[in-house]
């Protein structure tokens, strides 16, 4: 899906990432319409904000860049990140929605949703454990629950089934080991095809259309076609 992120809106609200790696992906609800979401995520005075809002309609908007830290998860933890370190890591994504467990997420904003984090997941290599909603990552348990009625299980299966992209090779090794380091298994030669399953850490599915055998590539060798 091609769709446009309107930058129109910019958020006060960030600090810088201090070298930390993109690592994490936080689902949030907004808890109220579009435009009052937008205004107050916009407003200093209110020490929150988050990377993207998606309006029902689908419409995206980006108020933060990748490359600063939103203020979108509050006290939190997940696996061995601190609230700190969540903020430095993650991106968020705020959709419009009251999170009362009722308001539907319509098929446009999920559209929108969908291939928006598919593209994050894949430049960024977020792994599928690291996806997460704000209710996940609240502390303590219970503070949050967004978003509220959202179809986690379904988003999820979705996400990463669309993770077997096809990419031409531009030439590079292929690793036995999930890390890069290591055992070769072997290269790729320049102009081959593949189709990666996992773009967290690059696990090949298929070599010019056939099952590949267990291999790893770094992905920033390969060109999407």
């Amino acid at each position: 899906m091609t769709y446009t992120i309107d930058h129109s809106h910019q958020s006060p609200n960030h600090s810088g990432r201090q070298g930390a790696p993109i690592t994490l992906l936080v689902i949030h609800a907004t808890v109220g319409p579009y435009d009052a979401s937008l205004a107050w995520l916009c407003n200093p005075a209110s020490k929150v904000s988050t990377h993207y809002l998606i309006r029902k309609d689908g419409h995206i908007a980006q108020l933060v860049p990748d490359d600063l830290a939103a203020w979108h998860a509050g006290v939190s933890a997940w696996h061995d990140l601190d609230s700190g370190e969540i903020q430095r890591q993650s991106i968020g994504i705020e959709l419009e929605n009251k999170n009362n467990g009722l308001d539907p997420y319509p098929p446009a904003q999920m559209t929108a949703l969908l291939a928006l984090s598919r593209d994050l997941v894949a430049t960024y290599h977020i792994a599928p454990d690291m996806v997460t909603r704000h209710l996940d990552i609240a502390i303590p348990k219970g503070r949050k629950s967004d978003p509220a009625g959202f179809p986690w299980l379904a988003f999820k299966a979705s996400l990463y089934e669309a993770a077997a992209r096809p990419y031409r090779v531009v030439g590079l090794p292929v690793y036995q080991a999930a890390n890069h380091t290591g055992a070769l298994w072997g290269h790729l030669n320049p102009g081959q095809r593949v189709t990666i399953d996992d773009p967290s850490n690059g696990h090949i599915a298929t070599v010019d259309g056939a099952p590949a055998a267990i291999g790893f590539v770094d992905i920033n060798g390969l060109e999407t076609t």
